[in-house]
């Protein structure tokens, strides 16, 4: 299993310099990777949690990836609908172009209903769009001349995205994990993800999630490489770890390839109030 960090880059913990040195840290103890939360315009219900000031994901990675030479960098996860898709491809693409494809776009559908107010958008959309937004991102990457999209939210025909490669990228060299634990968030994952990348399941669902993605794949024919990320809660890591035997921790879902650690100091739980309840 492949362990990554999820950088606190709010409050107190989102000084530069307390991210630096645990971006720092990370590399020199090899870590496989760095993370990053993402929102925009936080509603005062959630800044107990989210204390500002905050960065952006996209922008935090991209100074990790120029103070790094081997980490990898991710966003944990990206709110599809709040970024035009042409943009964030743009983005994206030109990031993973500058650092030798070390970017991760983990890529969920939100759930901050003040936020999608507070950027006009409606969150009862947000699955269908996020949907074309990965059609489009995948479009966009692939390089085989000018892209189209019929809509119907994004419809556009003849444009080059900026940020893609002559030729395209590879399959799966700017990964898309799809984020979620619901039914359509595992049916989004098979369809139009590289991985899944789900928050805070217990290993029973666990299980039934990657169960369900794998028989959907196999449905639609999907075979390439898939990972089977988890985003774990705080996490307290000794210096000196004790010995162990027998089964694993129930705690780490198994079957899963890669995991995202959160510092115990640096998160706290969301209060229901901060979420609209629906799935994710």
């Amino acid at each position: 299993m492949r362990f990554s960090v999820v950088v606190p880059s709010y409050g107190a913990l989102g000084d530069p310099g307390a991210m630096a040195a645990c971006i720092d840290a990370a590399e020199a103890l090899g870590f496989e990777g760095a993370w990053f939360a993402d929102h925009v315009a936080l509603p005062d219900y959630a800044t107990p949690v989210l204390a500002p000031p905050m960065l952006d994901p996209l922008a935090a990675c991209a100074w990790g990836l120029g103070r790094t030479t081997r980490l990898r960098f991710g966003t944990d996860v990206l709110v599809a609908p709040y970024r035009p898709p042409l943009v964030l491809a743009a983005l994206a693409g030109s990031l993973a172009r500058l650092s030798g494809e070390r970017l991760v776009v983990g890529i969920g559908v939100g759930y901050l209903e003040g936020e999608f107010a507070a950027l006009g958008l409606d969150p009862a959309d947000r699955g269908p769009c996020t949907d074309e937004v990965l059609d489009v991102l995948r479009a966009s990457w692939a390089g085989s001349g000018p892209v189209a999209h019929p809509g119907p939210r994004f419809a556009f025909q003849g444009v080059h995205p900026v940020g893609t490669p002559p030729g395209g990228f590879a399959p799966g060299a700017v990964p898309l994990w799809v984020g979620g634990n619901a039914g359509v968030a595992l049916r989004r994952a098979a369809r139009a993800g590289d991985g899944w990348h789900p928050l805070f399941p217990t290993p029973e669902a666990y299980a039934r999630g990657r169960a369900a993605i794998e028989a959907e794949r196999a449905r639609r024919g999907r075979t390439g490489p898939f990972t089977w990320s988890y985003s774990a809660a705080a996490t307290r890591i000794p210096d000196r770890p004790a010995p162990r035997s027998g089964a694993p921790s129930p705690s780490v879902p198994a079957g899963a390839a890669a995991a995202l650690t959160r510092p115990e100091f640096g998160y706290a739980p969301a209060p229901p109030t901060a979420s609209d309840g629906r799935p994710r």
